[in-house]
Order: C-alpha cells, then structure tokens, then sequence
C-alpha cells in the first residue's frame, strides 16, 4: 500500500465505506426480519388480528330485575328461577333477603325458613342472618324458635331494637299479647322514627282491644311514611271498631290502592261497607277481594252472602259452593248454599242439597238450623223441630241463631209460625 499523503487519504476512504457498507446490510436485515414477522401483505401495511369478545351472561342486579318483573306479571316459577341464579352468581345477603321475603309472600314459609336457616348456620357471627331467620320462623308460625334466636341477638345487644320488634311479634302472635306489647314499646322507644315498628305496635293494640292507643300509633306510623298501605289497612279496622265507618272507609279505600295486589284490603271494605248499609258497594268489594284471592274460603264466603243479600241467588250458590271446595272450606258455606237454593223457591233442591250435606258433616250445626228453615218453609214442621233442636244441642252457646231457634222450637210445637 502507497505511503504517499493520498494514499493514507485513500485508506481511510476505503476504511469508511467499508463501515458504511455494513451498516447497510445489518439494516436491511432487520427490515428483511421484520416483514418475515409482520407476515404477507403489501409492504409498509401491518395487520392486526381482531378479539373475540365472548357474551357475557346477565349479573346478578340484572337477574333480580327480572324476578321483580315476572313476580310482577304472575310468574312465580320463573321469579323464584331467577332468584336462585342471581344468588348463585352473586353470594350477596340482600339478594337472599329479597328471596326469602318473596317466599313467605308466596305462602311458602317453611320454604323461607330452609333458605335463611342455611345462611344462618354458615355465618354464625352474621346478626343479619339471624334476623332473618327469626322473620322467616315468625312467618311460619314458629315461634319458640323465633324466639330463641330473638333471645342471642338481644343477648348480644340490648339496644337492638329490631330484636325486640321480632320478640313482640311473636309473643303476640304466640298468644301472648300484653308481653308482646311491651317488647314492641321497648323497639318503638329505642327507634320511634320506624313507621313498621309502629304498625306492629298499632296491630297489637288492636288485638288487645285497645283500639283507641292503636288509632294514635298507626296515625303515627302513616305521618313517618304516607304510602304504607298496612298502616292504612289496620287504621281503617281500629276506626271501625271505634264505630267511625265514615273515615274507616277513607283509610280502607286508601289502602286497596296501595296494595292493589292484595285482597283483604277489598274484604275489609266490603264488611264495612255493608255495616253501613251499602250492599251493592260491599258486594262490588268482595268481587274485587276474591278475584286477588281466590283460593281464601271467607272471602268467597262472604261474596255469597252479599249476592244472597241482594237475591242474586244463582251467582251465591256458585260463590258458596267455591267457598266449600277450598281447602280449608268455609265451615258455613255448605249450609248457606241449602239456605239461597231455598231462597231462590228452589226447596225440594234444597232439601236433597242439605240432607247430604248432614250426611256428611252430621256435627256441623249450620247445616241442621238451615234444614230446619228448609223443613219449615216446606210445612214439615215435625222435622223441622227436630232439626232445630239438633241445632241448639251442637250449636255455641254465643250463637246468635240460638234465639231464633228456640223460638221456632216453641212455636212450631204450638203450630205457630215462627
């Protein structure tokens, strides 16, 4: 190699564009590596493979949505469905509270009782569980084990006042009314702004025959909150005892509304209405109380007796033999269907009708007084003081037929009428 000035030049010349020939070629291998890995495709494009975004089912809010709206529309199956799965998808207490109190509104509180009582023996420590399972004995009628599980949560707090509210509930329920007024005043003092302890209060009241304490607190319980529909039922029954149908029937009327899907509200109406002397409206009401409730053997019962009253006697005889094939059936409904046949000019019906009737029910008094009517009507008057008489031999001595019946008896022996 040259020596020279322009040699040295030279050699470093040729020492750079070798480097700079290099650099190319590492470059284009990284280009040549990267379109390996961006794959096929027109140059300088990239592409992106797209997510599958699997479907998610509904949540569990969404699940109790729905239970709410088929209970709403009928369907019980597909609410009671719907509960499970949203529990299931979301171990979530008030979930399960909603549940056991759709439960015991659906009449199936030893179903209620299965469902708390599982919560309650998993959580121990849980006072909400405890509190629920003592809502869900009460609800069945349990009440020594309502109160035992009552008893640890007070043991626990003496302050709790939705302790002593369950306490006083089912002491009053079990019987024990004044004990169970006390505990109720105990959650009313140490809560006196929770309108349901003052209905529970109210009712109890009612129950002891204090109605004019119990009109004070369901008044109460209605100015704390305006919308509860069974302070206005119970107000509406304590105003009626007090022989205020006027205002009874304000507070009643009130309380169909705010319970639309409930039918005593309807019945209580209709009794009161016809206390009154409005027997078309009462027979309006209990139209209204049994299409609610159509498996309750009073409500259909006392439909019969309005439609008798106002001798629509075909429609009474449907009504009282509904009353008689329900279970439990209505113990006068049998005799009171002999009674609107006879009523309707149809005896010799209404004897056949009765005389099977006694048959099959030989104890039941209201089926031989009605016969007797029956055997009057007809001028047999040797059967019917038989009748009669096996009707004042059955009968309670507080019946209010006792009279009419003994009367008849004397009469009838005298060939009277009666």
């Amino acid at each position: 190699m040259s020596t020279s000035p322009d040699g040295v030049v030279s050699k470093r010349r040729g020492r750079r564009l070798i480097g700079l020939l290099a650099a190319l070629t590492s470059f284009s291998l990284v280009v040549a590596g990267a379109s390996a890995v961006t794959g096929c495709g027109p140059a300088g494009k990239k592409t992106h493979k797209k997510k599958v975004i699997k479907p998610q089912g509904p949540t569990a809010e969404q699940l109790v949505q729905q239970a709410r709206d088929l209970d709403a529309s009928g369907d019980a199956a597909g609410a009671e469905a719907k509960y499970q799965a949203a529990y299931q998808a979301k171990n979530d207490f008030a979930i399960l509270e909603e549940y056991v109190e759709f439960l015991i509104n659906h009449a199936r509180p030893a179903d209620a009782v299965t469902q708390a009582k599982a919560y309650y023996d998993a959580a121990a420590t849980d006072p909400r569980g405890s509190h629920l399972y003592a809502h869900a004995l009460i609800a069945a009628g349990d009440f020594p084990d309502a109160l035992a599980v009552v008893d640890e949560l007070i043991a626990l707090n003496e302050n709790d006042a939705a302790a002593h509210e369950k306490r006083g509930l089912a002491l009053a329920l079990s019987g024990q009314l004044e004990p169970g007024i006390e505990e109720l005043r105990k959650a009313v003092a140490l809560d006196g702004q929770n309108a349901g302890f003052l209905v529970e209060l109210g009712s109890a009241l009612s129950n002891a025959g204090k109605v004019d304490e119990a009109a004070l607190q369901l008044r109460a319980a209605i100015t704390l909150d305006p919308e509860n529909g069974r302070a206005h039922l119970l107000l509406g029954l304590a105003l009626r005892d007090q022989a205020e149908l006027e205002e009874a029937i304000v507070y009643l009327t009130k309380a169909t509304k705010l319970m639309p899907n409930d039918g005593r509200p309807w019945f209580e109406l209709g009794i009161v209405q016809n206390r009154r002397g409005d027997d078309l409206g009462a027979e309006a009401s209990l139209a209204e109380a049994v299409a609610r409730a159509p498996s309750n053997s009073l409500y259909w019962y006392a439909y019969g007796e309005m439609l008798r009253l106002n001798k629509k006697y075909d429609d009474a005889i449907n009504a009282y033999a509904k009353a008689m094939d329900l279970d439990p059936p209505h113990p006068k409904a049998a005799a009171k269907r002999g009674l609107a046949l006879a009523e309707a000019d149809r005896l010799g019906e209404a004897e056949v009708f009765l005389t099977e009737a006694v048959r099959a029910d030989p104890k039941n008094p209201f089926i031989h007084f009605n016969l007797a009517v029956v055997y009057k009507n007809q001028k047999k008057t040797k059967l019917a003081i038989e009748e009669f008489e096996r009707f004042l031999e059955l009968a309670d001595p507080s019946d209010g037929d006792r009279g009419t019946a003994e009367t008849c008896v004397k009469n009838l022996k005298k060939r009277k009428s009666c």
